[in-house]
Order: C-alpha cells, then structure tokens, then sequence
C-alpha cells in the first residue's frame, strides 16, 4: 500500500507528515489518528531527510497491512465466537439459558480482545513494524530556498 503526505514537522530524526484519509480508512476509525475527520497525522522515522512542506512517497508492505488487520478484526471476531461456544457450554452445564450466556460471553471476551489490543498498542508503535515509511520525496518545496 503507497499513500502520499506532506511533512508538516520534523523533530529530530522524526517526521510528522500529514495524509489524506482513504474512504475505507474513513469508515473505520480505528486507529484515531485525527487531525481532522479527513486527515491522519503520522510520526514516522525521517530516513530521507524530509524537511516540512516536502511532499514523500509512503509505503506499508501488503503483509504487515494483512497483520494488522488481523490484530484489528479476526482477533476479535475469534474471541466473540470463542465466548459464544464457551458461554452456550457453560449454559447447558449450569442450568442457566444458554443463548443468554453465550451472548453475554462473547461479549465479554470480545470486550477483553479488544482491552488487550489497546494494552498492546505501545508495543506495536515502537517495535515500527506497522508503521508506513517513507520511500521517496516527490517535490521538495525546500530547493533553492538556501536552507539545503
């Protein structure tokens, strides 16, 4: 996946680049990365040099994209239906309703997946491994102005 942004800051060996959101990316909200409801603002390592208003070339390799939206969806998807065949057990052995218990398990253990995907949160931003870089600057508003 490539997607184009703008650098608006760096700090020191970062840079904060801002780009537009896609309309599946739109819908989704996961992540929460908002500048705004049509924009996302990433912090990704500088590895070009990128200076602010340098338009750069971004890229996310199609597997790590897959893993991600594993972690985002199926994880989740799995621990409902794990709840609902545990909790529909669970019904029959305790004499409760069954589909009562089943629907509020699966519920519970969609609710723990995603406290558990959000705990893990920092451990997926610094390990990068999620996280677009940049590949190239397509224009370099900086050239001429002296400051190269």
């Amino acid at each position: 996946m490539t997607e184009v942004g703008e650098v608006i800051q760096t700090k020191g060996d970062m840079a904060v680049v801002r780009i537009q959101r896609s309309s599946a990316c739109r819908r989704c909200g996961a992540c929460g990365l908002g500048a705004g409801p049509n924009d996302m603002l990433l912090t990704l390592p500088n590895s070009l040099n990128a200076k602010p208003g340098d338009l750069v070339e971004l890229s996310l390799e199609s597997g790590q994209l897959l893993k991600a939206s594993a972690i985002t969806y199926l994880i989740p998807l799995v621990a409902l239906i794990m709840g609902v065949i545990v909790g529909y057990a669970l019904g029959g052995y305790m004499a409760i309703d069954r589909q009562l218990a089943g629907a509020v398990l699966g519920f519970a253990f969609t609710a723990v997946a995603f406290v558990v995907i959000r705990a893990l949160d920092p451990v997926f931003r610094r390990s990068n491994h999620f996280t677009p870089r940049m590949v190239s600057i397509l224009n370099n508003k900086n050239i001429g102005d002296g400051n190269n």
